[in-house]
């Protein structure tokens, strides 16, 4: 029996069996920081967005089905994410050689665990003819996409990077071919769930800079660039937490329920992720200047801080494009300053150049957080 109502959620919080298997995905952020430290050059920043892209796919089928269905209350839901943890552990465990020896190992599990996760979707969308349709456009393309994944793994070269790029572009694809009908989304469970993701990106900011210093030993100068560089990643977390989760939420919750997917997909889906990437490309880097905290950036590094910081405040700068129409021109300058910094920072010290980005981006976030602030004087509802 089926109903032409779409499905209304009660608003909750992420449940501890989602926090569980997020420690999987904290794993996955360090494989990827990890790989795009050993290839800082711009293939490998290319391989590893390619692959984050598709882990963060993955996470991110998993909030959706989160979302729509409480996984830890429902018994059959909590025995199959059990299940799903150890082969996502599996694939988890297979991104560092993902291009190379392990890319069976990545195929496999990946196409394993997303099948079962679009199928849990489905089994609640498919209950209501108003997020049938939407589902149904949804999953006739992204499901091809896993299978891609899998046979490119048996691909050599070029043909397997090929085989997994299109898999990615299916997946937007298909996000964008969900259009149609509703979806069930809890507003708050949403928001939440992708705030925790950039606490997991920030966490490897962190583990980066600890493991690092444990690996060269204390002493002063390895003591101010953990503080340098742990300061930069508080600007990033002031930049994000100040205001930006509780936007988001409400504009989701205030939304109606034939805009709310769409909106979904636009802010959380493709607008986390250059966040949460950002941070990861940053983490790449905190790891050298801890290592050599009175050395200069090498190129490669300074490349990779220009791009986090581009993907990081220029998301953000989209994220405000998306929800209020409107352009925050200092973000760009930011980003533009930024990497002019970058280009010309080759003499100077690298805790220089890192504090010079933290003091442009706090200064920004300092303009916005003072607009932000006026508008909500303003419109105080």
């Amino acid at each position: 029996m089926t109903t032409t109502e779409p499905t209304e959620v009660v608003e909750r919080h992420a449940n501890n069996l989602e926090l569980f298997l997020d420690l999987v995905f904290v794993f996955a952020i360090t494989q990827v920081a990890s790989f795009i430290s050993h290839n800082p050059g711009g293939v490998g920043v290319a391989k590893g967005a390619l692959i984050a892209f598709l882990v963060w796919w993955q996470w991110s089928q998993f909030t959706w089905a989160g979302s729509a269905i409480d996984l830890q209350q429902v018994a059959t839901t909590r025995v199959l994410v059990l299940c799903l943890m150890p082969v996502t552990l599996l694939m988890t465990i297979a991104i560092p050689e993902a291009f190379h020896h392990d890319a069976v190992w990545f195929g496999a599990a990946y196409l394993g665990v997303q099948l079962v996760v679009l199928g849990i979707t489905g089994s609640q969308a498919l209950r209501s003819a108003a997020t049938r349709a939407g589902f149904i456009g949804y999953a006739s393309v992204v499901s091809i996409a896993p299978v891609l994944v899998f046979i490119g793994a048996f691909l050599h070269d070029g043909w397997r990077i090929s085989a997994w790029v299109i898999a990615a572009v299916l997946n937007i694809v298909g996000g964008f071919t969900a259009t149609r009908g509703e979806w069930a989304i809890n507003s708050v469970h949403f928001a939440e769930r992708h705030s925790l993701f950039i606490i997991i990106s920030l966490g490897e900011v962190l583990v980066a800079a600890g493991a690092s210093a444990t690996d060269v030993g204390l002493a002063r100068g390895t003591a101010f660039a953990i503080v340098v560089s742990v300061g930069l990643a508080c600007v990033l977390w002031w930049t994000y937490f100040a205001y930006i989760p509780e936007v988001v939420e409400r504009t989701l919750r205030d939304a109606t329920a034939s805009q709310r997917g769409v909106l979904a997909r636009d802010v959380f889906t493709f607008g986390h992720f250059p966040l949460a990437f950002g941070l990861v490309l940053y983490a790449g880097v905190v790891k050298h200047i801890v290592a050599h905290p009175f050395g200069h950036l090498a190129l490669n590094d300074r490349w990779l801080l220009a791009s986090a910081v581009a993907a990081f405040v220029g998301g953000l700068f989209m994220l405000r494009v998306r929800i209020a129409k409107q352009f925050a021109w200092d973000r760009v300058l930011v980003v533009v300053a930024v990497a002019a910094l970058c280009v010309l920072g080759g003499q100077l010290p690298a805790l220089v150049v890192v504090g010079g980005v933290a003091l442009l981006i706090g200064l920004s976030q300092s303009l916005s957080l003072k607009r932000y602030r006026a508008a909500n004087s303003a419109n105080p509802s």
